[in-house]
């Protein structure tokens, strides 16, 4: 019976191995769908979004020229309501630089400058302003769009948000770096403000200066992030504990660029427009998966070609991972076609902007977008 008992728990072993090996061979395709999403725009509002972020089917579209936001409906492909805010005033809630759509009755506004956040709804009206005072040695809270997404997150009424290190990132070094947050805590109810315990990671400056900029996913339980010039992602608990997972792209550069001591004008212009990076990463709650957007590096041979990457940007590469962090597909995407800027994820898939300024069906007064849809092999 002993015997019996322990073959039947070897044969249940090796059943269940060769299950976790047959999953472990899935493959997975990011495939461009040729299905499409077009959405009005009016004279005021450019193309090319400055910011969109979603909630179910609605989108939010970011329009910093004129202060204002336009709400979507995906599933109509329809402008239901332009939203504009005063500057100032006792209805001002500044300068708009992102927002976080919590639900239709909770929309948050963050400046770029003023320390405040302002909740309003889909009608407009301020409810509340929340003024804070950041922690010495950080920024206020950075929400952008369109920019390393970072979206925050509200729980149990603490809002958790990206923010920066004040001063000149030439300056940076790698003590002061490895010690600071990433990001801070932010209660609503009594404006109190607390840095993070996820630090940038250690050792990132050791072999030479690069730039920082992070692109946060916010959970419960932990935080999943990646920064400019690191092949790995990094995620931590609440309590700080970090684990570093290596998932380079084997469709990127080998090595990350930095810069010198002390770069001239021109060798920071290369680096920043035309050095090989990584941008925004995401979280795709209906697949379960995160997606990270590199790009290679640039290969321009002029600094007129350098500089028309700022509106017309080369080559990228999209990762995507399962929800461990384990590389399930990766693909590049030429040049002249999409934006990674201008993207957002649905129930039906991951959407990136069309309106690239060298795709010849680029329409000046839509945005539109292509599915890019993940396909199991």
């Amino acid at each position: 019976m002993y015997q019996r008992a322990i073959y039947l728990l070897a044969v249940t072993s090796l059943i269940a191995s060769c299950q976790e090996s047959k999953e472990e061979r899935k493959n997975y395709e990011l495939v461009a769908s040729g299905e499409f999403i077009k959405l009005p725009v009016d004279e005021t509002t450019p193309n090319v979004s400055m910011g969109l972020t979603t909630y179910e089917h609605y989108l939010l579209n970011v329009n910093m020229r004129n202060n204002s936001l336009q709400l979507y409906d995906l599933e109509e492909s329809q402008l239901i309501k332009k939203i504009k805010f005063e500057m100032e005033g006792p209805d001002g809630v500044g300068d708009i630089l992102g927002v976080y759509f919590h639900n239709l009755d909770s929309i948050f506004l963050f400046s770029q400058v003023l320390p405040q956040i302002v909740l309003t709804d889909t009608s407009g009206k301020v409810k509340q302003v929340i003024k804070y005072t950041q922690p010495d040695g950080y920024a206020t809270a950075f929400v952008h769009n369109s920019y390393y997404l970072s979206p925050p997150l509200l729980i149990d009424g603490k809002l958790r948000v990206k923010t920066h290190l004040p001063g000149n990132y030439l300056n940076m070094t790698e003590e002061k770096l490895s010690q600071a947050a990433i990001g801070l805590e932010i209660d609503l109810k009594t404006a109190k403000v607390n840095p993070l315990n996820v630090k940038y990671p250690a050792g990132y400056l050791e072999s030479g200066l690069k730039f920082f900029e992070t692109s946060i996913v916010f959970a419960k339980e932990q935080i999943t992030y990646s920064i400019t010039g690191s092949h790995n992602l990094y995620q931590a608990d609440d309590a700080g504990n970090m684990r570093e997972i290596s998932v380079k792209s084997n469709l990127m550069d080998e090595t990350m660029p930095s810069l010198s001591t002390a770069p001239e004008r021109n060798e920071i212009i290369t680096y920043m427009l035309g050095g090989a990076r990584y941008e925004s990463l995401l979280y795709d709650t209906y697949r379960q998966v995160y997606y990270r957007i590199g790009y290679p590096e640039a290969q321009v041979t002029s600094e007129q070609d350098l500089r028309a990457l700022r509106e017309a940007p080369g080559p990228f590469v999209i990762q995507v991972f399962d929800k461990t962090l384990k590389l399930i597909s990766e693909k590049r995407f030429e040049a002249g076609k999409y934006l990674t800027s201008n993207l957002f994820i649905t129930k039906e898939g991951l959407y990136l902007s069309i309106n690239h300024m060298d795709n010849p069906v680029n329409e000046e007064d839509t945005m539109q977008f292509e599915k890019i849809a993940l396909e199991e092999l």
